[in-house]
């Protein structure tokens, strides 16, 4: 009786423990990645609040001002610009952390056969560094946004839920190239051609509507499709995204985010034998 009264008192405070642990160096990862990617320069990190700014100022420049597009009907020329950023953010978080991780686990061989590590980590803290400065250009982009409609939407707080979607989209898709690419290295390449590929067939620099009815389905089944919607819903229309595109976008997000886990938990035992 004595004996399993104390296990039930330890198992959970181990639990516990590994739980912390693995936040801490989650946390640390992800940290440690976004320092060493503006290492050595001068700017350091203030070159990810430029960066988005930038990209703002181009997009209205090159699309507002010398080819006079205009979104819905506005004739303000950073229209197109906020439009087209609420697109962009977030493939290019998505297309870098898959781009990353189809060579994490190689690039990391001493963690795989040398130290009791969980592998993990890697992706996510992938997944986790390229939506913190998608996170950053968001906070460049809500100023303009507001700007542009004269408003203050209190929809804003509903992107939490739609940036936990993408969370779970990325980095379940990062798992799963994670872990596939170590048996199958042409992954890496196969993933360099379809990401422009997947950035055209989704509504990121025209608008929805300019889909005909008879390919929408493509949209149902694109998830970034249905988080590109829900943000612009949020920021430039302040609208609650229609239940059913939540619907169709969470489902997969979240079915990937699972799978992704599950597939790499399994397969990772293997890769010390691979590589």
């Amino acid at each position: 009786m004595s004996k399993h009264l104390f296990a039930s008192k330890v198992l959970p405070s181990r639990v516990s423990t590994r739980g912390s642990r693995y936040k801490e160096l989650l946390i640390s990862m992800t940290w440690r990645e976004f320092q060493m990617r503006y290492r050595g320069s001068f700017g350091g990190v203030l070159w990810s609040v430029v960066q988005p700014l930038f990209m703002i100022v181009v997009y209205t420049v090159v699309f507002s001002m010398l080819l006079k597009v205009r979104f819905g009907g506005s004739e303000s020329p950073f229209a197109f610009a906020v439009y087209a950023m609420c697109g962009v953010l977030p493939f290019q978080a998505l297309s870098e952390g898959l781009s990353k991780s189809a060579t994490v686990i190689t690039d990391n061989v001493n963690l795989v056969k040398r130290v009791v590590f969980p592998l993990e980590i890697l992706p996510l803290s992938l997944t986790m560094n390229a939506l913190l400065h998608q996170m950053i250009g968001l906070c460049m982009l809500l100023p303009f946004a507001c700007l542009l409609t004269g408003h203050v939407y209190w929809t804003f707080i509903l992107l939490p839920l739609i940036v936990f979607l993408q969370l779970c989209f990325s980095a379940g898709l990062n798992w799963l190239l994670a872990g596939l690419a170590v048996y199958v290295p042409d992954l890496s390449q196969v993933v360099s051609m379809v990401l422009p590929v997947w950035m055209f067939l989704t509504p990121i620099l025209y608008p929805e509507d300019l889909v005909p009815v008879k390919y929408s389905i493509f949209l149902r089944v694109n998830p970034l499709a249905g988080l590109v919607h829900c943000y612009r819903a949020i920021i430039m229309r302040g609208e609650v995204p229609e239940l059913s595109i939540l619907l169709w976008t969470s489902v997969p997000c979240l079915a990937v985010f699972f799978f992704g886990n599950y597939l790499f938990i399994k397969i990772k035992k293997g890769f010390s034998d691979v590589i």
